[in-house]
C-alpha cells in the first residue's frame, strides 16, 4: 500500500465517524491533525491527534493539549512521570475493540504504543505508534479504532494519575496504585 492510498482510506474513515480533521505538511510529509473534545479528565477537556504518513509506515500520536504541557513544564515531578511512563510501557497494552461489542471484530492487542515526553522543549505528553501501511491493509478498520478511540481513550485514563502526580496531589507509589487499580483490568 502506498502512503496516499493511506490518507484516503484514513480520510475517508474520519469523514463517516464526524472526526473533524485538517491536513497540511510538516517539514515534506503529509500531516492529519485531529481534535478530540470531551475527554473529561484531560487538562482543558482537550486531547490532540495528529497522523503522519511517511513512504512506508505512518506514525499516530495522541498528545495532551497545551494546557496539559503548561502543567508538565511547571511541575518538579519530571523524574516521577519517566518512572510512570516505564511502568506504563512494561504493563499497559491497549486492547481494541469495535465500540459494539464484538459484532464486527473481537478485542485485540494490534499495536504497542510509546508514551514519552518530547524532547524539543514543549513538554507535550505524546502517545506515539508506527503502523506499517502493509499491516494497515490487512486491518484497516482495526487500525482506524485504534488511531480514534483506542490511544485518546488510554490517554484521557491516564491523564488522571499523570497529572496528580506532575502537580504533586500524590506520588509515584500512588499514581502506579492508580493504573493498577482503575486501567489495568482494562488492558
Amino acid at each position: 500500500m502506498k502512503a496516499i492510498i493511506a490518507q484516503r482510506m484514513v480520510k475517508g474513515y474520519l469523514r463517516s465517524h464526524f472526526i473533524p480533521f485538517t491536513e497540511d505538511q510538516e517539514d515534506g510529509t503529509h500531516r492529519i491533525t485531529m481534535l478530540y473534545k470531551g475527554d473529561d479528565s484531560c487538562p482543558s477537556g482537550v486531547l490532540e491527534g495528529c497522523i503522519y504518513f511517511f513512504d512506508n509506515d505512518m506514525e499516530a500520536r495522541v498528545f495532551y493539549s497545551e494546557a496539559g504541557a503548561s502543567i508538565c513544564r511547571n511541575s518538579e515531578h519530571i523524574e516521577d512521570l519517566m518512572r510512570l511512563f516505564n511502568f506504563c510501557h512494561a504493563r499497559i497494552f491497549p486492547r481494541n475493540a469495535d465500540g459494539m461489542g464484538g459484532v464486527l471484530y473481537e478485542p485485540e492487542h494490534l499495536y504497542t504504543p510509546a508514551i514519552y515526553l518530547t524532547e524539543d522543549g514543549c513538554y507535550d505528553i505524546t502517545l506515539t505508534t508506527l503502523i506499517n501501511y502493509d499491516f494497515f491493509e490487512v486491518a484497516p478498520l482495526e487500525t482506524e479504532d485504534y488511531i480514534t478511540a483506542a490511544c485518546p481513550e488510554l490517554m484521557n485514563k491516564l491523564s488522571i494519575p499523570i497529572f496528580d502526580l506532575l502537580t504533586g496531589e500524590i506520588d509515584i507509589d500512588e499514581a502506579i496504585g492508580y493504573i493498577k487499580e482503575h486501567i489495568l483490568g482494562d488492558y
